[in-house]
């Protein structure tokens, strides 16, 4: 699966602030669908749009881009990776 993502096609980029704290503001969950189709592990759609609305696609039925999800998982790295490094430093 790929998606489009050149750089060409990109303006007023921005790295995402705080992301670790948007991170912890997203539950990862398991749970049953009620129209009975099976039970998965997922996300919430208004846990996801509280911290990163423009992932969110309202509605009826709120949707999320999961792919969006990526970027802020990145910077979740790099800041947790950098309070190691700090703390390694430290020790």
């Amino acid at each position: 699966y790929t998606t489009t993502s050149d750089a060409n096609l990109k303006e007023n980029v921005e790295e995402i602030e705080g992301a670790v704290e948007k991170v912890e503001a997203i539950r990862g969950v398991t749970f049953d669908w009620k129209d009975g189709s099976g039970s998965t592990a997922g996300i919430i759609a208004q846990e996801v749009e509280a911290v990163m609305p423009m992932l969110v696609e309202s509605g009826e039925i709120k949707r999320v881009d999961y792919n969006g999800l990526v970027g802020l998982l990145i910077e979740a790295v790099k800041e947790l990776s950098a309070e190691v490094k700090e703390l390694k430093a430290n020790w």
